[in-house]
């Protein structure tokens, strides 16, 4: 949770140096921030399950093998929930804004969550593909944090993450978060998240063929 605690004392410098201390998306921010970053963990078990050697007896068993995959990634990507308590402390630790907290934020967590484990289903069966997945992995997920709108929203960039919002899964639930007052984009979660499971369920059932007719990954 590292990654957490250092977004919040970036924000907070910042904010201490402008008098706004006071600004409630510092904590929520830092909450997205590190959930994230605990799903692009996730998205790379698959791929450490190949170099140990391990990945084709969790494939070749009588459970289903996508469901096998899902299981590989969902832990890491929900540990990522933890980042919002850690924020909320450190945000009543340096008393700066974090009287937002309701049972409808936390309702966006959940959807933010369940945004990045379909993302991550797709993304780590991705880097299987490749054997450089890391290497490859900040050129994924930078644009996805860019265009769902945690850097915040500059005219430049509103029309590329008004597109974002039907395709990224995570952009309603941050949206939501970040924005005070915006309504979170139910069709555009549902068409989004629809979109990353079929992907998902494709990519991961040509991964499963391959290794069926070759017998390797």
């Amino acid at each position: 949770m590292t990654s957490t605690i250092s977004i919040f004392l970036m924000q907070y410098v910042v904010a201490f140096a402008n008098h706004q201390t006071g600004d409630t998306t510092i904590w929520l921010r830092s909450g997205v921030f590190g959930l994230w970053s605990s799903a692009t963990t996730a998205a790379g078990s698959i791929t450490f399950q190949r170099f140990q050697g391990t990945l084709k007896y969790l494939v070749n068993s009588r459970t289903d093998e996508r469901i096998s995959l899902a299981a590989l990634v969902m832990p890491a990507a929900s540990f990522g929930l933890l980042s919002f308590p850690i924020a909320f402390l450190m945000a009543v630790l340096t008393q700066t804004g974090h009287s937002n907290l309701s049972w409808a934020i936390v309702g966006n967590m959940v959807g933010l969550w369940c945004g990045a484990v379909i993302m991550d289903l797709f993304i780590s069966s991705f880097f299987v593909l490749t054997r450089n997945a890391l290497v490859y992995e900040g050129l994924v997920t930078i644009p996805i944090l860019v265009l769902s709108g945690l850097f915040g929203t500059p005219a430049i960039f509103r029309p590329l993450i008004a597109i974002g919002q039907w395709i990224i899964p995570i952009a309603a639930p941050v949206n939501r978060l970040l924005n005070n007052g915006s309504n979170f984009l139910w069709v555009q979660f549902i068409t989004s998240s629809v979109l990353w499971i079929v992907l998902a369920w494709r990519l991961s059932g040509r991964l499963i063929q391959t290794y069926r007719k070759q017998g390797v990954l």
